[in-house]
């Protein structure tokens, strides 16, 4: 993809003149992180306006468009267009290394043109993976509409969420305000089985943290609806999915992938830095939410003038300022803009106080590669049976189990452990 076609491509859908070639086009060049959507805070001096860009990405090099409001709207709405119903949020399309999941997503979903195979798909992964970011894709595929003529209802959910309110927002979006005025959970699941009793439509439940929760979207779920959940939940994902093969698990990018996308997000740091920025990616283990935020630091660390040497250094010793700093605009939640720190909270917010305290006190255990087992578990709990706790913190998503009876936690993890030690 020539930066020259790109732009040529650009120029048309603005004037409205683009064909569904062109359309397709600048998809997979966002898909590819050969095009990125650019939304960033102006200095204080101008008063806090909001620069608005594409970027054409290249080989350490980048071509920057700016676009009025408008524009910039259009641009991304004719690429991804709001399907009928609730779409998901535009998403964050800075997407390289995620073709392959994307495919298997799609094809579960019988939206790759194969015979649907699961009609409930679970996606789980680490908090700041990118599962939000993968279903927002899927959200807004074009395809979707083929299989899918209704199509989509997208919510996300979060630890304590207003389920009738969101039921009601489906129905709505259904046509009807009748939700609205109903007394129980219950009734209100079976108004929206009605509701989809003859639609055709891919339901999308974002950030799943109970059982409980899921529940009211399998139910009313009808035989001509996919349901499409996210969860970071071991124990969440085993109870919704109806067998094991309807979980898939998301991975953190390839280190080739995560530096490419360094590479997108600080060009020239990388460029000039490509040894210490491979040494960067390994460290922040090829955490997506991660790398944003390390490539955040980095870019303002450049705009100030001042080398970038030392701060590569210490994020890859501690990473202390990656939880201090905030997330990407796209990963915000209810209005916030959370931290990875914050991400991580959730996780052990969770948890019983005595589960929490032990999960604090593996923050001295080395982050993986380095693997611990059940006796040194056992040792610094003081516990005569560790395997409760063991369970507990497994089914959060806070321990990995690597075989034999050996652990390993996330560098981000053992970073957050710590944190909570020493409040």
């Amino acid at each position: 993809m020539e930066p020259d076609a790109i732009r040529a491509t650009l120029e048309r859908l603005i004037a409205e003149t683009a064909s569904p070639e062109d359309r397709l086009f600048m998809q997979r060049a966002l898909l590819e992180g050969k095009v990125v959507f650019e939304t960033s805070g102006r200095d204080v001096a101008v008063e806090g306006d909001i620069q608005k860009s594409v970027v054409i990405t290249g080989d350490h090099n980048q071509v920057k468009i700016e676009l009025g409001e408008s524009a910039y709207g259009l641009v991304r709405e004719r690429i991804f267009p709001t399907l009928p119903g609730i779409a998901p949020p535009f998403p964050a399309l800075v997407f390289v290394g995620r073709e392959d999941d994307l495919l298997e997503i799609k094809q579960r979903l019988g939206l790759s043109g194969e015979q649907p195979g699961n009609s409930i798909t679970v996606v789980r992964g680490w908090p700041g993976v990118g599962k939000t970011t993968l279903v927002g894709v899927i959200g807004r595929d074009t395809d979707v509409v083929k299989i899918f003529p209704d199509g989509v209802l997208w919510t996300s959910l979060n630890q304590q969420p207003n389920l009738l309110s969101v039921i009601a927002a489906w129905g709505r979006a259904l046509g009807t305000d009748d939700l609205l005025r109903v007394p129980t959970l219950g009734e209100a699941t079976q108004r929206l089985a009605a509701l989809l009793q003859r639609k055709r439509m891919l339901l999308i439940v974002d950030d799943v943290w109970s059982e409980a929760d899921a529940a009211p979207f399998l139910q009313s779920r009808s035989s001509g609806c996919a349901l499409l959940i996210t969860t970071r939940l071991n124990s969440v994902a085993d109870a919704i999915a109806p067998k094991p093969e309807a979980i898939y698990n998301l991975p953190v990018l390839t280190e080739e992938n995560a530096l490419k996308l360094m590479g997108i997000l600080v060009p020239s740091v990388v460029k000039q830095h490509q040894d210490e920025c491979r040494e960067l990616v390994g460290a922040l283990e090829c955490l997506p939410l991660a790398l944003h935020v390390a490539g955040r630091l980095l870019k303002s660390e450049e705009r100030l003038g001042w080398g970038v040497v030392d701060l590569l250094k210490e994020i890859r010793e501690g990473a202390k300022k990656i939880t201090a700093e905030q997330a990407p605009v796209d990963r915000a939640e209810g209005g916030a803009i959370p931290t990875v720190s914050a991400l991580l909270q959730k996780s052990t917010d969770m948890l019983d106080e005595q589960t929490r305290d032990c999960f604090a006190f593996l923050g001295p255990f080395a982050p993986k590669p380095a693997t611990f087992d059940e006796a040194a578990m056992k040792a610094v709990w003081q516990t005569d049976d560790p395997k409760p706790v063991i369970r507990k913190l497994f089914n959060h998503g806070l321990l990995e189990p690597v075989g034999a009876g050996r652990f390993q936690m996330h560098a981000l993890l053992v970073q957050h452990a710590l944190s909570l030690l020493e409040e």
